[in-house]
């Protein structure tokens, strides 16, 4: 998933612009925009699981979004330190604080329309925040629920709930195109949070609620025209209007985003780069490790390679409620093998190892490696060992067999053997619990599930150490509703002090004692550990001869699927 940025964001890494099929005259002068029509391809590890924006809950979900569903702000689609700025989308700005934070407001932009015509105005933005309340669904993100004031008890808009269809006090409409939010506490950046697309606005008269999710009414500059079960197809939305929106640019008339979990072949498709395949791009999964060299020392492929760094990272979460010892968690962070795991993922063009949980690319990033794994990144086994031995003279041993799940594709279940190469060397037997990758979040998401290890990935919402630990690590936000679907912290860490330290830093309203405090919270964390942090991830994106304006985008870790056409 994906989370947010701030404007004092450094992002690390660019894009290179695909340059493959130019002519001579345009390799002089740089590669030249993409041109308006065609239909651009897009590949997918796996069909989004859901485009109802009150749901979208990874960054693939996200990216695809955008094309659909604006928000009041959202993120720049420029290549470069561009991207962590976020401007006015339905809004006219980025929003307007008064009262020390704590109320903000915005007013739409005229002539915004549905796909059927009708206007965007302020009562659509307020249901959609509102139903993200119900409980007919589970919701991706909880920022409505734990930013608005007077919200404990909402239960969302529909008839039938604790609340018989009311409204929520604390989102307003001032008149139809001026919206006002009221918040529980000050929060500096909530303009960037209201680009989080369960701000979005839905209207209530289209709204089929649960089947909401399969066909969304747009506001964006596509529209989806048919979905089955392996392919989304977008078209132009006549009604989208370039004039109000100067973040998409919408160049091809359709496009075409396809799923296939077949790495090796996708990749070796987009190389050979015959028929269709010369206008596809992979999204979301880097070139297969045994093509990496192939790309990166090929000029004219890697010419074409969409790649750069940004504020993700890769991890194992470890389930504290399945595994409650510490020292039995702290035996499997210290016996992890780094080394092996970005070996098998394609080397360091996959990412750099990673010791924490806030990125470097962030400001609220500390350096420090509880576990000293950045010196021993094939682990340490022998620690480890010594924990496991002391658990069992304790009387407590720590369990000899673990599930580890992870999205049922190829090429994440070759990484995964190397997590049991890694544990059998300590003896303990890790069984490889495969999930459809389309509701594997989903699965993973419900508290109850009973897998030890989790495979996981997070990408910030926003450049702050607030959008890594809170939706990570507060104890608070973890679902207590029966099948619940939207929790993400993993490893079901909840105490006290932790949570009493996250509200303390979000009330702080000088940024850079924020950023310490952050940084301070996320090595507390990792002496829970509760999560195993692998690498801060690279991305490193295939894509056909004639794709254009491919950059990777630090909202998503993916290029961004609002700048790309074809030459």
């Amino acid at each position: 998933m994906r989370r947010r940025r701030t404007t004092i964001a450094t992002i690390a890494g660019l894009a290179l612009l695909a340059t493959a099929g130019c002519s001579d005259a345009d390799a002089k002068n740089g590669p030249k925009p993409p041109r308006t029509g065609g239909t651009v391809h897009v590949v997918v590890s796996a069909k989004p699981a859901h485009l109802d924006p009150q749901r979208v809950a990874t960054a693939t979900e996200a990216n695809v979004s955008r094309l659909i569903t604006r928000t009041l702000t959202t993120f720049r689609s420029e290549p470069g330190a561009a991207s962590s700025e976020i401007v006015g989308d339905l809004a006219t700005d980025a929003g307007r604080p008064s009262e020390g934070n704590r109320v903000w407001d915005f007013q739409l932009k005229e002539d915004v329309r549905w796909e059927d015509g009708t206007p965007i105005t302020c009562p659509d933005v307020k249901y959609g925040v509102e139903r993200s309340f119900s409980g007919l669904f589970s919701v991706a993100q909880p920022y409505a629920k734990t930013y608005l004031a007077d919200a404990d008890d909402y239960a969302g808009p529909f008839v039938g709930g604790n609340n018989g269809g009311k409204g929520l006090t604390s989102v307003q409409c001032v008149d139809n195109r001026n919206i006002r939010f009221t918040l529980n506490q000050p929060i500096g950046d909530f303009g960037y949070t209201v680009a989080m697309s369960v701000f979005a606005p839905v209207p209530a008269k289209q709204d089929t609620k649960a089947d909401y999710d399969k066909h969304p009414v747009s506001s964006g500059p596509y529209k989806l025209q048919e979905v089955t079960d392996q392919q989304l197809v977008y078209v132009r939305n006549p009604y989208w209007d370039r004039k109000t929106d100067g973040v998409r640019k919408a160049y091809p008339d359709k496009i075409v985003v396809a799923a296939n979990g077949d790495l090796p072949t996708v990749t070796s498709n987009l190389i050979t780069s015959d028929g269709d395949n010369a206008d596809t791009i992979d999204l979301d999964k880097n070139v297969a490790p045994n093509f990496v060299q192939q790309v990166i020392n090929d000029p004219d492929l890697s010419a074409r390679a969409v790649q750069g760094s940004y504020g993700g990272i890769r991890y194992l979460a470890i389930n504290s409620r399945r595994i409650p010892s510490l020292a039995c968690r702290q035996a499997l962070v210290y016996a992890f093998d780094k080394r092996k795991f970005r070996a098998a993922a394609g080397g360091s063009v996959y990412g750099d190892y990673a010791t924490t949980m806030i990125a470097p690319q962030l400001k609220a990033h500390k350096d420090f490696d509880v576990y000293d794994s950045a010196n021993n990144v094939e682990g340490k086994p022998d620690v480890a060992l010594k924990l496991i031995e002391q658990q069992q003279k304790s009387g407590k041993p720590c369990a000899n067999t673990l599930t580890l799940s992870i999205p049922d594709q190829k090429d994440i279940r070759r990484l995964a053997t190397t997590v049991v190469e890694t544990y059998q060397q300590i003896g303990i037997q890790i069984k490889i619990n495969g999930i459809d990758p389309e509701t594997y979040f989903d699965v993973i998401g419900n508290p109850a599930n009973t897998n030890d290890l989790l495979w996981a990935g997070w990408i910030p919402d926003w450049a702050n150490g607030s959008a890594v630990i809170p939706p990570l690590f507060d104890g608070r936000l973890i679902p207590t509703k029966a099948n619940a679907t939207n929790n993400q912290n993993y490893g079901l860490l909840n105490d006290a002090g932790v949570n009493d330290q996250i509200s303390a830093a979000l009330a702080e309203s000088v940024p850079d004692r924020q950023y310490k405090l952050w940084g301070e919270l996320d090595q507390k964390i990792a002496e829970q550990a509760v999560t195993i942090p692998i690498v801060y991830m690279k991305a490193l994106r295939m894509a056909g001869t004639n794709i254009r304006g491919g950059f990777i985008h630090p909202q998503f870790g993916q290029p961004d699927l609002c700048a790309i056409g074809l030459a």
